[in-house]
């Protein structure tokens, strides 16, 4: 019975991450509580067992295809700019990107007097 419940609550915080929050609506939490307030008079162990094991199915799917998602978002190449690919894969290998210059950091005077300086010792 407590690792029923403890399924079921893991459920519905599953359905609310990726559902309930995502589209605004409570219909697949309210589908899930039908279920279980349907079926909470089973007695047989057989069909108490095989329910508990689609749920745990079903909540492993859940988890998983959550996790996938979050991994395909932080590292799918279609979807991260070149910058970003190339900042990682040198932190990868313990090295790290040279600052890149930013030409509106630096007055028009201050770069002229460093070319001139380097040109006319």
């Amino acid at each position: 019975m407590a690792h029923t419940r403890s399924v079921f609550r893991q459920l519905l915080r599953e359905i609310d991450q990726q559902y309930t929050k995502v589209a605004n609506t409570d219909l697949y939490a309210n589908e899930l509580k039908a279920i279980y307030r349907q079926n909470k008079s089973a007695t047989d162990p057989a069909k108490i067992a095989a329910m508990n094991q689609t749920a745990d199915d079903l909540l492993t799917f859940l988890v998983s295809s959550r996790k996938h998602k979050d991994l395909r978002e932080r590292y799918s190449t279609l979807v991260m700019e070149q910058k970003k690919r190339v900042e990682m894969s040198a932190h990868r290998v313990g090295l790290q990107l040279p600052k890149q210059y930013d030409a509106s950091e630096h007055v028009e005077g201050q770069v002229q007097d460093r070319v001139n300086k380097a040109f006319h010792k």
